[in-house]
């Protein structure tokens, strides 16, 4: 902390300097006059700056308020504490008046006095200095500068953000799983006047249907059966902030015409309510699917649609925007504690790889080799070892040693095809997101089945080994 201390008494530089040598890592700048303490502002600036009023007893001579103006007027963050007499009490009003921190008496110098003052000036501007650290590390993680990409399309999408932020009006974003539509809603919430209230998202692909009304509408005791206490749902727990409705195309058609008139009415009502409530939070909804086809078989509303489509954000994929990749990888490898570099041909090999996963399994790679990789530099080498497909031969090995696993386990765990059933499927749901539909491709099988597989496991209930629903 770099102390600026201004005095045309010798004596008194010398006293406060010596006070504040009980203070650590402090360095003491002295002047004993105005131009001497502008000179020495030039060549460094200082955290503090410690001013007497009367810098001179030669009447008609600058003094301490005219330095505090120039200084206010170079520096207007800089804390500012005035050393006068206790006979200067108006030069003291004036000094305050001018936005000066604090002031002490030189009768009452002291390291009892000074050393407080000193002190929560310096936790202020620590604790203004970790503000702005708090505030670069929010617009990065969930400012514009987190969605990360130089590619036109990606232009255009921040773009969009920027200009939608501000609005009240729905907005449909679009995009292939994994992509990163959650954090480009994340981001218009953070941009908007209601960053300060809550983000709520919602996976509609990941709830069974009546676990999901209950969730996004809340209940009222005995509402249904289990109800034994009111719940809020996210529509109220959400206030004046934003709630997002991801893979809406995953909503059951009566969900859809009840959220249908939530939108047209901005009313809803708790399962079990005899009146409406407001809605004040603002809808944002998500989608991989194509709803307009869902419209042609009849699986999404039409009405609704248009409701919803008030501003398209489509999100493109990985294998539209190959020329991001380098920045994402930087980006996400960033976030994490080891830093890892890429090599040219670890960098080319990444850009030229196939990622249908899109970010999200560009971020599983990074963190796989983050974890694995025996040096900071990636090469090609590292990432088809840590990051390839593996062989048929490998999978399979893999699998008959999951398979000895789960058999030698303890007979009264009870069925282990169920048990193994309810990992996979979970893990399945989990490794996409949520997203039911994705994890039914993974599973290979079909979404309705998985939908009442995973609601029978959410219920508690383990499916009969003979059940092929």
């Amino acid at each position: 902390m770099k102390i600026l201390v201004v005095d045309d008494q010798r004596s008194v530089r010398r006293l406060i300097v010596q006070i504040l040598g009980a203070l650590e890592e402090v360095l003491v700048i002295e002047a004993a006059g105005v131009a001497a303490a502008l000179a020495a502002v030039e060549r460094s600036t200082p955290d503090l700056a410690l001013l007497d009023i009367r810098l001179s007893a030669t009447p008609g001579d600058r003094g301490g308020l005219d330095l505090l103006r120039e200084l206010r007027a170079k520096l207007p963050a800089l804390p500012v504490v005035m050393v006068t007499a206790a006979s200067e009490i108006d030069s003291i009003r004036a000094a305050m008046r001018l936005g000066a921190t604090d002031y002490v008496l030189k009768d009452e110098l002291s390291p009892e006095l000074l050393l407080p003052i000193i002190q929560g000036i310096r936790e202020r501007i620590a604790l203004r200095g970790e503000v702005v650290r708090l505030r670069a590390r929010v617009d990065r993680t969930e400012g514009l500068s987190a969605i990360v990409g130089a590619t036109p399309a990606m232009d255009r999408v921040r773009d969009l953000v920027r200009r939608v932020a501000d609005a009240d009006a729905t907005v449909l974003i679009r995009g292939e799983t994994g992509v990163g539509k959650e954090l480009v809603a994340r981001t218009i919430h953070e941009l908007s006047p209601r960053r300060d209230m809550p983000f709520l998202a919602i996976n509609c692909s990941a709830l069974p249907h009546a676990l999901m009304e209950s969730l996004i509408f809340g209940h009222e005791r005995g509402a249904f059966t289990g109800a034994g206490a009111r719940a809020k749902g996210q529509f109220e727990l959400a206030g004046k902030g934003t709630v997002l409705l991801d893979e809406i195309a995953e909503m059951p058609l009566d969900l859809q015409v009840k959220l249908l008139r939530v939108i047209e009415d901005r009313t809803f009502r708790p399962l079990g309510a005899s009146k409406e409530m407001p809605l004040s939070a603002r809808l944002l909804v998500a989608t991989h699917a194509d709803l307009e086809r869902r419209i042609q078989e009849g699986r999404f509303r039409q009405d609704l649609f248009f409701r919803v489509n008030v501003i398209a954000i489509h999100v493109p994929p990985l294998s539209e925007r190959e020329g991001d990749i380098p920045d994402l990888v930087h980006a996400l490898a960033s976030d994490l504690p080891r830093k890892l570099r890429f090599s040219e041909d670890a960098m080319a090999w990444l850009m030229s790889r196939r990622w249908p996963g899109n970010v999200r399994e560009l971020r599983n790679v990074i963190e796989r080799v983050s974890i694995l990789a025996e040096l900071d530099l990636v090469t090609k080498e590292v990432l088809e070892s840590l990051a390839s497909d593996r062989s048929p031969v490998a999978f399979l090995s893999q699998i008959e040693r999951l398979v000895a696993a789960v058999l030698s386990a303890p007979a009264d765990q009870g069925s282990k095809l169920v048990i193994l059933e309810r990992a996979m499927v979970q893990q399945a749901i989990e490794a996409c997101g949520g997203n039911m539909s994705a994890a039914a491709r993974l599973l290979g099988t079909e979404r309705k089945l998985l939908g009442r597989r995973w609601q029978r496991f959410s219920e508690g209930a383990l499916p009969d080994l003979d059940d092929d629903d």
